[in-house]
């Protein structure tokens, strides 16, 4: 485990510890959902699905900022999305010049179905867990989305 900082307990666990290894383990659930998807469907495809669900409707250059791509990048996997019907432009309510992304109700459902194969996926490891793992992990996984939360702020 890697240990920077002060001492946050008497283990020896810090914050810049905990924050290592939790980004360190997120690549494992990142690859057992881009395996539940089958090669239906790209990633950063499903994550733009997500970040309109979560944040509303968002232009092409915060969807580009929030998942760390080009703009032009981002326009294609925008147009690839809206060719399948499962977001679609707008005229942005602030500026209308611009548009911005909205997820549509065929969106909704891609994610749901991404999210329910991605969570198959996991449960085989689930089952060895012992119940009051299972239980620390329930709380974790809402300290998590409280986390998760407060990142994208």
């Amino acid at each position: 485990m890697h240990t920077v900082g002060r001492p946050l307990n008497h283990d020896g666990t810090t914050l810049d510890s905990l924050a290592y290894e939790l980004v360190a383990h997120s690549s494992s659930f990142r690859r057992a959902y881009a395996r539940g998807l089958d090669g239906r469907r790209s990633l950063i495809a499903i994550r733009v699905l997500a970040n309109l669900q979560s944040g509303g409707p968002l232009r092409i250059g915060e969807l580009a900022t929030r998942e760390a791509v080009t703009q032009p990048t981002m326009t294609g996997i925008v147009n690839r999305l809206v060719a399948d019907n499962l977001v679609e432009r707008r005229a942005d309510a602030q500026d209308a010049r611009a548009s911005a992304v909205t997820l549509t109700d065929a969106g909704r459902q891609e994610l749901e179905q991404a999210r329910t194969a991605a969570a198959q996926s996991v449960r085989p490891a689930l089952e060895t867990l012992s119940p009051d793992d299972l239980e620390i992990l329930q709380r974790a996984a809402n300290l998590l989305g409280k986390l998760g939360d407060a990142l994208t702020e």
